[in-house]
C-alpha cells in the first residue's frame, strides 16, 4: 500500500509487473467475492454483493487498461 500511495504522491510509475501482479489480485479476489456472496449473502442483499463485485471488476478494468497502455509506448 505505502508503494501505491508513493507512486501517486510522487508520480512514477510502478511499471509492467506491478500492473500483472494487480490483475492476478484482482481476478483472485472475484473469485473470492463470488464465492463468499453465494455462501453469505441471503437474496435480499443483492445491492452489497452487486456493489462489491463491481468495485472487483473495475479494479481489474482499469489494470488490464494500464497493460494495454503501456504497450503503445
Amino acid at each position: 500500500m505505502g508503494l501505491i500511495v508513493a507512486g501517486a504522491v510522487f508520480g512514477f510509475n510502478l511499471g509492467l509487473w506491478f500492473s500483472v501482479a494487480m490483475v492476478a489480485l484482482a481476478a483472485g479476489s472475484i473469485l473470492y467475492q463470488t464465492s463468499e456472496i453465494k455462501n453469505k449473502y441471503a437474496t435480499g442483499q443483492y445491492v452489497g454483493a452487486a456493489l462489491q463485485l463491481f468495485a472487483s471488476i473495475m479494479l481489474l478494468f482499469w489494470y488490464i487498461l494500464r497493460i494495454l497502455m503501456s504497450r503503445r509506448d
